[in-house]
């Protein structure tokens, strides 16, 4: 082997060089490879400062909204605030930091910040605290999170395609489905020009998969949805393919749990025929019909998709039934009656008939009535026959109310629209109290229509919507006294407005009557108008309100006119259903609109929004009689 000359081989003079001369001459020796193994590492020279624990705060530079994000999300900040991980190894410590720019980003494109800057800054001043009381201080690192969040990215292209059944029946010039094409691009949320988030990706696409689904297509799914983002123009170009499946149909309808109630009966309220789309909003109208019929404590309505049986889909409706009898006892109070008791027993089908049958007894201090209601069972169209007899003895404003009615008609009930109509006879006795003297006594009969119109939010505690009912009356009195028999009109009408307004529930409403007919004619005193009391102008007693006669004897009136507006908000923001309100009233019943002159009432009140409906309390000061007057209702009237 060739050397090298001497005069190139290195010189090691100084000592480190001899120290390394030394180490290679042990190496080289017996048990050299043992004497290596023991010696650490550089890594294994740091090893206890790293797995020394130590705690830290988190300082997050960013908009509001967004630390909110971070702070919530970010491993760094949730780490921090669990007691059990609030301290941690320093190696533990740098992991976390090293990976929060890139879990930050992560978080804030969902936010539609998709060219965000995230850089983390650590202080390490030697400082030291306490975890916990009574425990060792740990070394203290200072961690800020600085996020340079830029533009938004906002969508700049949207692309919404169709396949499936829907495509192909569009494609085929059915105008239903080019309709629902047209609808669902129109519809969907995510338009351009909006910022791309996560939540507002993901909310537009189960809109829009909810709508083909609502509407027939119950098996609608995405086959493709793309969103390309071009995060250094902040923009994002949206494709999306949705395949609609098959086209459902209704096919039998099967029903369980019937037993007193006739098939016939439940069939009646299909708003649907065999063959036609299977929406939702059908079976939900179907289902509401059914609750309403009051046939039922509990209906269920259900489709389970099958697209083999797509053309002819069975729908199941499970119903549990009112027991066959029930009887309630009630004991309330009002302004109007004072306390009160009430007997009511319905029988689901009155003397072996499809009829339901109400029978009420209610007995009060100046309020005596026995009633007998019939209602059949529905009947295809829907619609329903109804039946009444009535007997009821009152006494309000010096007068004893004597009245005796009986009724046949029939009446229908739609989603949003009662109607009923019906022909009466009635006989009313009104006697003057002081005096016992006979003031009227007038039998009739008339032929109404009733018309009830609602979009509510909710029937039973309505936030948001309005009502309007209007009846209408067309009758001839006989055989009066004192005044002469002939013919007359009755109109009334009643429209509520019901608005929040931030924390404020707001009701307005309006109630308009008159009664045509000569002077000289006669018409019913329960066919005339008073007010006055609860659900009228508060402030006043009950059917107070309204002219009287020579002697000062209530008498009916022929035109009639209220006005409320009412405010109410939570008394505390943990318990809405309990509510403060300030309101305002005017009306009044007069002989005729010549000299109308209503009067006021205002006040405030506490409202339960409870299960059963509407509990008011009112202290209402009457303008007219100078003396407040306490005001109990439950519900609300239509």
């Amino acid at each position: 082997m060739r050397r090298a000359p001497t005069d190139r081989r290195p010189v090691l003079s100084s000592a480190p060089a001899h120290a390394l001369c030394v180490l290679l001459t042990l190496l080289a020796l017996p048990g050299a490879s043992a004497f290596a193994q023991a010696l650490p590492s550089a890594d294994e020279a740091d090893a206890p400062a790293a797995a020394e624990d130590v705690t830290w705060t988190l300082d997050i530079e960013a908009p509001d909204a967004l630390r909110v994000l971070l702070q919530r999300h970010l491993d760094l900040s949730r780490y921090l605030a669990a007691p059990e991980t609030a301290q941690v190894p320093r190696a533990e410590l740098m992991r976390l930091r090293q990976a929060a720019p890139a879990q930050a980003r992560a978080l804030l494109e969902t936010e539609g910040l998709f060219g965000a800057k995230v850089r983390t800054e650590a202080v390490d001043r030697g400082e030291r605290t306490q975890v916990a009381p009574g425990e060792r201080a740990l070394p203290l690192v200072r961690l800020k999170l600085i996020v340079e969040p830029g533009a938004p990215t906002r969508v700049s292209a949207v692309r919404l395609e169709f396949e499936g059944a829907l495509s192909l029946a569009a494609d085929g010039g059915d105008a239903a489905a080019q309709a629902l094409q047209q609808r669902a691009r129109q519809s969907w949320s995510l338009g351009t020009g909006q910022v791309f988030t996560q939540d507002a990706w993901s909310g537009a696409k189960g809109a829009t998969l909810g709508l083909l689904r609502a509407e027939g297509y119950a098996t609608a799914a995405w086959s493709g949805t793309v969103a390309q983002v071009e995060a250094g123009q902040a923009q994002a170009r949206l494709f999306l393919v949705a395949d609609s499946g098959p086209l459902f149909r209704f096919g039998k309808v099967r029903y369980e749990g019937l037993d007193h109630v006739a098939p016939d009966a439940v069939q009646a309220l299909e708003n649907f025929a065999p063959g036609e789309p299977l929406r939702e909003q059908t079976l939900q109208e179907f289902q509401a019909r059914l609750t309403r019929s009051s046939l039922f404590d509990t209906v269920a309505v259900q489709m389970e998709p099958d697209p083999e049986q797509a053309g002819a889909m069975p729908v199941t409706v499970r119903l549990r039934e009112r027991p066959l009898q029930q009887a309630t006892l009630g004991l309330g109070v009002s302004d109007s009656t004072g306390p009160r008791v009430t007997l009511e027993h319905l029988h689901q089908r009155w003397m072996g008939l499809n009829w339901q049958g109400k029978t009420k007894l209610q007995l009060a201090r100046t309020d005596r009535l026995l009633s007998l209601d019939l209602t059949s069972h529905p009947h295809p169209g829907p619609y329903r026959n109804v039946a009444s007899v009535l007997a009821q003895h009152a006494e309000a404003s010096g007068l004893a109310v004597t009245t005796q009615s009986a009724r046949l008609g029939r009446s229908k009930d739609d989603e949003r629209l009662e109607r009923l109509y019906y022909l009466e006879w009635q006989r009313v006795r009104t006697r003057v109290i002081a005096d016992g003297s006979i003031s009227d006594d007038t039998p009739a009969v008339s032929a109404n229509y009733q018309w009830v119109w609602r979009r509510l939010d909710d029937a039973l505690l309505p936030t948001r919507g309005t009502s309007l009912s209007l009846q209408l009356g067309v009758g001839h009195s006989y055989r009066s006294t004192p005044r002469e028999p002939g013919p007359f009109v009755r109109a009334t009408g009643r429209l509520t407005r019901y608005d929040r307004l931030g924390d404020w529930y707001t009701t307005a409403r309006v109630q308009l009557g008159h009664v045509l007919a000569r002077d000289a004619v006669a018409v019913p005193y329960t066919l005339l108008f008073r007010t006055g009391g609860d659900d009228s102008v508060r402030g006043y007693a009950s059917q107070s309100l309204g002219p009287t006669d020579a002697s000062g004897n209530a008498v009916g009136g022929r035109a009639l006119a209220v006005a409320s507006v009412e405010a109410a908000r939570p008394l505390r923001a943990s318990n809405p259903a309990l509510q403060g309100a300030v309101f305002i009233d005017a009306g009044h019943a007069e002989a005729s609109w010549n000299g109308f002159n209503p009067v006021l009432g205002y006040g405030v009140g506490l409202r339960w929004r409870s299960p059963v409906g509407a509990l008011r309390l009112d202290l209402a000061y009457g303008q007219r009689d100078r003396r407040l007057r306490l005001h109990f209702s439950l519900g609300i009237t239509y």
